[in-house]
């Protein structure tokens, strides 16, 4: 069955994820943590930073630059402001850690900010973002990462794709979401493609020379989203996650491809706000379930049959393969079987 798409069901997923990570070295529990984020990553439909990363995790666990025993550790707490040490573990570690703090500060102070510095890859921003509008919250989680994207006017990387990502809590228990990269696509789309032997649009890379090329194998570099713009916010993430808490920036972040050449310093900022403490939870949920009640009721342009918001593509894929299971495509399953094979861990039933 060479070149077959497999579906797996997420919880065999999830295990065979965290077999993988652990044969590579990382602890149990940290492993459990990073498996459940990338499953639930992938169920949602972002491949480029679902399980997709497993080969690179191991290869860094392997190699010895990606901590297999972290221990991110609170190393100043003022106020409503902390500071996490990520112990270069995974940033799934360190983000969760980070993440709950937050969620005890905005309960204890109203808002909660807590930044985190020595940390790895942390994955979907809106796993960290969701995870405390699921307590109520209105929260905020970004990333720096590795130049990988050329500045507006500039041919050379300047800053990474430095994600955004903000959820907010709905009635009836909806949690309303948006992830995105600042570049013009997340760079692990490409990867992706340039893995599967795919093309790709054009805009969403560019060669050695500063040249569009549809031909993932020739992207030297990512672009920002919306020119100018996406420059811009991705400056914004570079100050909250890397200046602000005394992380790595551009360079200085660790490029998470060097093999097992560089350890990474990457920063993340999570930022909680309790909005009972402005216009009450309730009220706050019933606002916000009109204003997307009022959006997908929006009479739909020539070409499409309905207006959707953010998050909505998310939440449908997760029923769908929920019910029929996560697609992994021909690449990566014979990259992970083989990784099964060195790491004598078992691979699962997959349709």
């Amino acid at each position: 069955m060479e070149g077959v798409e497999r579906r797996v069901a997420a919880p065999e997923l999830e295990r065979w994820t965290q077999a993988l990570l652990e044969g590579a070295g990382l602890e149990s529990e940290p492993a459990a943590t990073v498996a459940a984020t990338l499953v639930w990553t992938s169920l949602r439909g972002t491949d480029s930073h679902g399980v997709a990363r497993v080969p690179v995790y191991a290869e860094r666990l392997r190699g010895g630059v990606l901590n297999g025993r972290p221990r991110p550790r609170v190393v100043r707490r003022d106020g409503a402001v902390a500071v996490v040490d990520g112990d270069h573990g995974p940033g799934q570690v360190a983000a969760v850690v980070a993440t709950d703090l937050s969620i005890e500060l905005a309960r204890e102070h109203g808002a909660g900010v807590v930044s985190v510095r020595r940390s790895g890859h942390y994955g979907a921003a809106a796993f960290y973002a969701m995870r405390a509008a699921e307590a109520g919250l209105v929260a905020m989680s970004m990333t720096n990462t590795e130049p990988l994207v050329i500045p507006y006017g500039g041919v050379d990387a300047a800053l990474g794709t430095n994600p955004i990502a903000l959820a907010a809590p709905a009635a009836g228990g909806e949690v309303f979401n948006v992830d995105m990269a600042t570049s013009q696509v997340a760079i692990n789309r490409i990867f992706n493609a340039r893995d599967e032997g795919r093309a790709i649009p054009e805009g969403w890379g560019v060669d050695e020379r500063g040249e569009p090329t549809t031909d993932p194998a020739r992207v030297k570099h990512a672009v920002p989203l919306g020119g100018y713009k996406g420059y811009g916010l991705a400056l914004l993430v570079e100050v909250l996650c890397g200046v602000l808490a005394g992380a790595g920036v551009r360079d200085g972040v660790g490029d998470l491809y060097s093999g097992v050449e560089v350890r990474q310093n990457t920063g993340h900022f999570h930022l909680a706000i309790d909005p009972e403490r402005t216009v009450g939870r309730d009220a706050f949920a019933a606002v916000l379930s009109g204003l997307l009640a009022d959006l997908r009721a929006m009479r739909p342009a020539d070409g499409f049959d309905e207006v959707l918001v953010a998050g909505d593509p998310e939440a449908r894929a997760r029923a769908e393969r929920e019910r029929t299971g996560v697609p992994i495509a021909p690449a990566l399953w014979s990259t992970l079987c083989a990784l099964s094979d060195e790491l004598a861990v078992s691979v699962p039933a997959a349709s």
